[in-house]
């Protein structure tokens, strides 16, 4: 509480004492010597101004509490303010000076395995011989066991992989890569393919997923689009 507040409340209370100190004071005369008092109409006047006083300064008082409990509260609302400003500094320093540049390797080196995971599920697909094939996929199921260990590293850092990430493009969480013409209206913005998988840090994105999309193109479109590549050959060949 600040000091002008406290003098504030020490006045008000001091009225409030004074005024029943008068009180108190005209009761006692009243019975001492009824001279001083002629009736008791003037008497009861004089009781109800100083109860008047009371309550004008009962509410002074009041005011001055609730401007000083009002106060504490915008004190409070600036303090968890600040609290959650120093919070995400304190994340984003963590993330910028020191998880950064390592969840930056450790995502390219998932990057590579998913890739040969990729490759041999192919080679396992085509392959007719049976010696190799067990090799192949006894390759992969190893390959598959460090990816897991590589997300559990991640984990640790607070980092994880998308797990549904939406079908339809989202600027948020995708980075188109590629764009694929269609006729088709319902394909128009869909994910074609996942070239590489996105990453959380703490539920915000760290890497977007790297992605192809469709992007619908009506035959009035092509058809312009085919007059005026004609109109450009026709303008080269003069």
């Amino acid at each position: 509480m600040s000091n002008e507040n406290k003098n504030d409340i020490d006045s008000k209370l001091k009225e409030i004492l004074d005024s029943e100190s008068d009180i108190m004071v005209e009761n006692t005369d009243e019975t001492v010597d009824p001279v001083k008092n002629s009736t008791i109409d003037n008497m009861e006047l004089q009781q109800e101004n100083s109860l008047e006083k009371i309550n004008q300064s009962l509410t002074e008082l009041l005011e001055i509490f609730e401007k000083h409990i009002s106060g504490n509260q915008n004190q409070i609302q600036m303090f968890d303010k600040m609290y959650t400003e120093m919070k995400d500094y304190k994340e984003n320093f963590l993330l910028d000076v020191l998880h950064k540049p390592v969840i930056h390797n450790l995502i390219q080196l998932y990057d590579s395995f998913l890739s040969l995971e990729s490759q041999l599920s192919c080679l396992i697909d085509d392959n007719n011989d049976n010696t190799l094939l067990n090799e192949l996929v006894q390759y992969n199921s190893n390959l598959q066991n460090f990816r897991y260990e590589l997300e559990e590293v991640l984990y640790r850092l607070d980092v994880t992989p998308y797990k549904d990430s939406p079908d339809t493009l989202d600027r948020q969480l995708h980075k188109t890569r590629k764009v694929i013409s269609t006729d088709d209206p319902n394909l128009d913005q869909k994910v074609a393919e996942v070239h590489k998988i996105g990453f959380y840090w703490r539920e915000k994105v760290f890497r977007p997923e790297d992605v192809t999309i469709y992007r619908y193109i009506s035959s009035t479109d092509e058809s312009e689009n085919g007059n005026t590549h004609n109109s450009s050959d026709e303008l080269r060949g003069n």
